[in-house]
């Protein structure tokens, strides 16, 4: 066999390239040496991708898409609300993503889907998800709070990267039912959105409508007493003083119940609006309470009242037909502009500020909520004005004759109610038309359209991945076996600490069809095979190497641990040298577990013990072989003390005498971990040979084993490595020795049990 003595590898040599390339020879062999459990992991794994691609359910993704964009000012700029326009942010997205995927839309779209299930019952081939037991359709729809509850885990709802468009997805069997689910959401989103864009316009009208009830009656109240008090008293009308009196008082408070309405409605939603914001931020709604309270905006707003009605007095009291031909108007309408401007320029100051403090998300709130503050101021000071007109006019009221008076008082009351009909009447229009202009700031793209062809599963892409992952699985099972695998496995393994490996030891089953205990001796029943010629190779390397200063008769043939298979080695190399023709003598100094006996086939009583405890004469305990020139020593009779018998001076006379007769003393004796008997019988030795299994010993105990036999100086000469497989490929020599062999014998299966050479 194949042995350099030249190389001796110590254990830090990992670093080297050799070592890298001996490493990666290892998992080459463990490929080898496992490729039935290699490939059946990869085949596992490709059928397992394969089986599961087939038998998977098809899925239809379908998929929509909307565009969100920030709320605008409503297109109708009407007096009772103004909202103004915020600056955009990804912000706002991202929470209207997850207002989409709350509950409250989830059962929106639950709802719509249940309705259209109902309308299409004669198809219940088109759903899926919406069953109970999706495999069973008869067995019922889902509630409207579990389908809510399904659809949430069911929808893909994402932003589009960098820009406003959501992208809505929804998988099912159903490709009908994938295309409803999408649709559903989209249209309760849209729906969800619009009611919240409109709530505030809303709100107004309901209160509009309430007043204008309520002063609707109020005027036919009036007008029935006006009525009664003309048929009653025989009056028909005022005179002219009091006509224009009445007029006029009327019409002042017209228009003071309207901005006194005006400030009501407008306190609803404010109040409704302060309410969410201190939920959300409670420093910015003091912060908008603080900007409000300014009193320099409260003056201007009182100004601009003060000087409103000044205008409207003066018009009605000229009586003029087109009132912005008078100079006065003229200057009054001038002024007012002015004040206008400047209440105009600190609102947009205090609006960026706003803008600036508050987070995206409440931004719209917010302006909202000062909007309404400081409309609720300026519709409050022009009521008061109004109100101090009213008592001005009421004390011209007073002087007028006393049979006039009550008649004019239901005549004010009349008109007063009428005129404020009117313009209670107008803002409800206004307001319902302003809650329909409002538009949802969601524009639907893209609605889903039923799939043709389903999504997933991607068979191809599976069964490449499973490929990918057999080959991942296997690899790693390598690469865990090697990792986790403390045995031999190359003479490398040997050499890189620090012994030289003496020769290889083929598993015989590789090669040899009956091996059992009865062809244990190979050499002699097999000689023509792989592993009787490793023994050959193995007898000429101790015989001509210089592995001792001293001819090597005494050879002990020990192990780091039970069943290495040192037995095995022991017999067929003194069966070898016997062959040869050289006069050998096989020693089982084994006393605790001998087994050389049976290999021979011979009797163990009689042996070593029974000559050292003078029970036997020397010529008793020699046994002839059945191979020429092999004779055979037993352990003899079993003995409580055996490490005393193996260090006492009589073996050690006992092998002196031995080797006057014999050329050669090949000795078996007990693993060197085990017990210390092979250190004691190695001072008796010329060479000591380790023998070490391959996929079997483990490598700190052959370290240790070549520590102990370096440290008693028992002229350790090198390891024998049996069982090694053909798998691991190592060294030129054995392979052409093997392919040579193979060509002529065939190469014998294993058909035997557990090979008997590993004891």
């Amino acid at each position: 066999m194949n042995n350099n003595n030249n190389y001796n590898y110590s254990t830090n040599s990992y670093a080297n390239p050799e070592t890298k390339k001996n490493e990666l020879k290892d998992y080459i062999i463990i490929f080898f040496q496992k490729k039935y459990t290699v490939f059946a992991i990869f085949l596992v794994s490709v059928l397992t991708a394969i089986l599961y691609s087939f038998l998977s359910i098809d899925i239809y993704t379908a998929s929509g898409s909307i565009k969100v964009s920030i709320p605008k000012s409503n297109p109708i700029s009407g007096p009772l609300f103004e909202q103004f326009q915020e600056f955009g942010s990804d912000r706002y997205i991202a929470n209207e993503i997850e207002v989409l995927k709350s509950y409250s839309i989830a059962e929106i779209a639950a709802k719509a889907m249940i309705d259209t299930f109902n309308s299409n019952r004669h198809q219940e081939n088109k759903f899926y998800i919406i069953y109970r037991n999706p495999e069973k359709p008869d067995s019922g729809v889902l509630t409207v709070e579990r389908l809510a509850k399904k659809l949430q885990k069911t929808i893909d709802i994402e932003q589009k990267r960098g820009l406003d468009i959501i992208i809505f997805k929804a998988d099912s069997p159903s490709p009908f039912e994938a295309s409803l689910i999408v649709n559903a959401y989209i249209n309760a989103y849209y729906l969800y959105n619009l009611k919240v864009n409109r709530e505030r316009y809303t709100l107004a009208k309901e209160f509009l409508e309430k007043q204008r009830e309520d002063k609707s009656n109020k005027l036919k109240q009036a007008e029935t007493a006006v009525s009664e008090f003309q048929q009653k008293n025989n009056v028909v009308v005022l005179d002219e003083q009091a006509r224009t009196l009445v007029e006029q008082i009327s019409q002042l408070e017209a228009q003071m119940n309207a901005a006194e309405i005006d400030a009501k409605s407008k306190q609803q939603a404010l109040t409704e609006f302060k309410v969410r914001l201190q939920q959300k931020d409670k420093d910015v709604a003091r912060y908008i309470d603080k900007l409000t309270a300014e009193p320099y905006i409260k003056a201007l707003q009182e100004q601009i009242a003060k000087l409103e009605v000044q205008k409207e007095l003066v018009v009605s009291s000229l009586g003029l037909a087109n009132p912005n031909n008078d100079l006065s108007v003229q200057n009054y309408n001038r002024t007012i502009k002015d004040l206008k401007s400047k209440l105009d320029e600190q609102l947009n100051t205090l609006e960026a500020g706003l803008v600036a403090y508050t987070p995206d998300d409440i931004r719209q709130l917010s302006i909202d909520v000062l909007k309404l503050d400081l409309e609720i101021s300026s519709a409050k000071a022009r009521a008061e004005e109004l109100r101090k007109a009213v008592k001005n006019y009421e004390s011209k009221f007073g002087r007028l004759p006393v049979q006039s008076i009550e008649f004019a008082r239901l005549e004010r009351d009349r008109l007063s109610n009428e005129k404020l009909f009117t313009l209670l009447e107008e803002k409800y229009q206004e307001a319902m038309i302003a809650e329909q202009s409002v538009p949802s700031n969601v524009i639907i793209i893209d609605d889903a359209k039923i799939p043709v062809s389903p999504s997933k599963p991607n068979r191809n892409l599976i069964i490449v991945i499973g490929f990918i992952l057999g080959i991942g699985f296997a690899v790693g099972y390598i690469f865990l076996k090697k990792y986790f695998d403390v045995t031999i496995r190359t003479p490398e393994d040997v050499r890189n600490r620090g012994a030289n490996v003496i020769s290889w030891i083929p598993k015989a089953e590789d090669f040899i069809d009956t091996h059992d205990s009865k062809h244990e001796i190979i050499v002699s029943d097999y000689p023509d095979s792989v592993p009787a010629e490793s023994f050959l190779s193995t007898k000429v390397k101790l015989q001509y190497s210089k592995l001792s200063e001293t001819t090597a008769k005494v050879i002990l043939i020990t192990s780091p641990t039970p069943k290495d298979g040192k037995t095995f080695v022991c017999a067929n190399l003194s069966a070898t040298y016997g062959l040869a023709g050289e006069k050998v003598l096989a020693l089982d100094l084994d006393l605790r577990k001998p087994r050389l006996h049976r290999t021979f086939n011979l009797d163990k009583n009689k042996g070593v013990t029974d000559y050292l405890f003078n029970l036997a004469a020397l010529e008793d305990i020699i046994q002839k072989t059945n191979f020429k020139g092999l004779d055979f020593i037993s352990a003899g009779t079993n003995i409580p003390n055996p490490a005393e018998v193996v260090s006492s001076t009589f073996l050690k006379d006992l092998v002196n005498k031995l080797k006057s007769f014999y050329d050669y003393i090949i000795i078996d004796s007990p693993p060197i971990i085990a017990v210390s008997d092979a250190g004691v019988i190695s001072q008796l030795s010329d060479i000591t040979l380790l023998v070490a299994s391959v996929n079997q010993t483990r490598l700190d105990l052959l370290e240790e084993s070549i520590k102990t036999l370096s440290t008693i100086k028992a002229n350790f000469a090198g390891v024998i490595l049996n069982r090694f497989e053909s798998t691991n490929g190592y060294g030129s020599y054995y392979k052409y020795y093997y392919y040579y062999y193979s060509s002529s014998q065939p190469k014998k299966k294993k058909k035997s049990k557990e090979m008997i050479s590993s004891n």
